[in-house]
C-alpha cells in the first residue's frame, strides 16, 4: 500500500510514559503499522511531549485524561468528566477508523469519537483492564455499550477474550471478536545462533523475569525449585524484577530461609542489555503466574523472550499464557498451584538436555512467528474487514 493510500486512523492511547505494558504495546503497534496508516494520536495532556518525541511528524491531539490511574465507578467518572466536557469542542478528525488501545476508559473516549465521526470503532483489550470494570454497575453498563457498538473487539489473548465474554453479560458475544496476538521484537534482537549454540548445564540454572508481586507466583515457583534442588543441589534460581524490599519480597526471603533454599538471587529490575547474560546462562524460564480475581496475565512476553534464546519454558495454565506457550512443544503448562507438577517439569528438563534443546528451538520458532510484522498484517485485515461492513 502506498503512502498516498494510507488509512487515516485515530488511535486513543491509554499511556505513553514509562516502560510498562501500555507504552511498550503502543510503540510496537504504531511502528508496525507505520507503512499502512496515517495515525492521529489522541493522548492525555501529560503524554503530549512523549507522543511528539516518540512519533515525530504524527498529528497529536490531547485531552485532559485518557486512562486515569484510579479504580471504581464514581472515582473514574469524576476523573474523566473534564475529558467528556472537552470532547464537546474537540476538532473533527476526518478519519476512517477510531482504534482504542484499551477497553475503558480509553475505549469510552473512542466510542464517543467514532459515533461522532460516523466511522467504525475497533477496541484492543490487553488483560485485566479489559475485564475489571464489570465490578461496578455504572462502568459495567458503559463497557457493555462500548462492546455492543464496536465494529471489532481485538483482545490480545484468548484468555482475555474468554473473560470478557464471561463478565459482560454477553455484550462482546454480539460483537465481532477477533484475537490479535501482540507482536514482539525478541527474535530480531537476539541472533538465531544464540539459540542454535545453546548448551545446557548440569546445574541447572532457572530464571524468572517479572515484578516481585504475588500475582507472579514466585512463592509457588520457589517451592517447586526447592524440590528440584533436592535432586540437583547445585541448582540456582534468578528472580529478576522490580519490587525489591516490598512486603512480598520480604515474604519470599523468609520462605527461602525457612525452607533452606540455596543459590537464589534477586538482581532487581534489569534492562534488556542487563538481562542478556542471565538468559544466556539459564537452562529454563519458569513463570507460575497466579490469578487474583479479575487480575490475570493478559500475555506474558518473557516466554517469547526466553524462546528467542532457545530456552524451554514452564508456565501456569492461566490467562493469556497458553497463547505464549505451546504445551509439550515449547515447554510445559501446569495448573497455577501445582507445585509437584511444576517441580517435575523442571526436573524433566534438567535431566534431559535433548528435550530442553528441542523445546528451546521450538520456542525460538514461536518467537520468530509472533512478530510485529505478523501483528500488522492481522490488524490491517481487521481494519479492511470493518470498513467493508460499515
Amino acid at each position: 500500500m502506498s503512502a498516498l493510500s494510507r488509512l487515516r486512523i485515530a488511535f486513543v492511547i491509554p499511556l505513553l510514559r514509562g516502560r510498562g505494558g501500555w507504552p511498550t504495546a503502543t510503540l510496537g503497534i504504531l511502528r508496525s503499522l507505520a507503512a499502512y496508516v496515517e495515525p492521529v494520536l489522541i493522548v492525555s495532556n501529560a503524554d503530549r511531549d512523549a507522543a511528539q518525541s516518540l512519533f515525530p511528524g504524527a498529528e497529536v491531539l490531547t485531552l485532559p485524561e485518557i486512562q486515569p490511574n484510579v479504580a471504581g465507578s464514581l472515582r473514574t467518572a469524576a476523573r474523566m468528566l473534564p475529558t467528556l466536557l472537552a470532547l464537546r469542542s474537540f476538532p473533527r478528525l476526518g478519519v476512517r477508523i477510531v482504534h482504542s488501545l484499551e477497553l475503558f476508559p480509553a475505549g469510552w473516549v473512542g466510542d464517543i469519537l467514532a459515533r461522532r465521526e460516523g466511522v467504525p470503532h475497533v477496541v484492543t483489550a490487553f488483560g485485566t483492564y479489559g475485564v475489571i470494570w464489570h465490578r461496578w454497575r455504572l462502568t459495567s453498563r458503559i463497557c457493555s455499550g462500548i462492546l455492543r457498538r464496536a465494529a471489532c473487539i481485538c483482545p490480545m489473548s484468548r484468555g482475555t477474550a474468554e473473560r470478557m465474554l464471561a463478565r459482560f453479560a454477553g455484550a462482546p458475544a454480539r460483537a465481532n471478536i477477533r484475537v490479535v496476538l501482540q507482536g514482539s521484537e525478541f527474535a530480531g534482537r537476539v541472533p538465531r545462533e544464540a539459540a542454535e549454540r545453546k548448551t545446557f548445564s548440569g546445574g541447572p540454572a532457572v530464571i524468572s523475569v517479572g515484578g516481585i508481586k504475588p500475582r507472579k507466583g514466585y512463592h509457588i515457583s520457589l517451592k517447586a525449585f526447592a524440590i528440584l534442588q533436592k535432586r540437583f543441589p547445585g541448582a540456582s534460581y534468578v528472580l529478576a524484577g522490580g519490587g525489591i524490599g516490598n512486603e512480598y519480597h520480604r515474604e519470599l526471603l523468609e520462605q527461602i530461609r525457612r525452607e533452606g533454599i540455596r543459590h537464589v538471587e534477586f538482581p532487581g529490575a534489569l534492562t534488556w542489555e542487563q538481562l542478556d547474560p542471565y538468559y544466556r546462562k539459564a537452562d529454563m524460564l519458569v513463570m507460575t503466574s497466579q490469578e487474583e480475581g479479575d487480575h490475570f496475565e493478559g500475555f506474558v512476553f518473557v516466554f517469547l523472550e526466553a524462546g528467542a534464546y532457545g530456552l524451554p519454558v514452564i508456565g501456569s495454565r492461566s490467562g493469556g499464557i497458553p497463547d505464549a506457550v505451546v504445551d509439550g512443544e515449547t515447554g510445559f503448562l501446569l495448573p497455577p498451584q501445582d507445585v509437584d507438577g511444576i517441580a517435575q517439569a523442571m526436573i524433566a528438563l534438567a535431566e534431559n538436555p535433548a528435550l530442553s534443546r528441542t523445546m528451546g528451538m521450538a520456542g525460538r520458532a514461536r518467537a520468530e512467528a509472533l512478530t510485529w510484522e505478523r501483528f500488522a498484517g492481522e490488524q490491517m485485515d481487521v481494519y479492511h474487514s470493518v470498513m467493508g461492513s460499515a
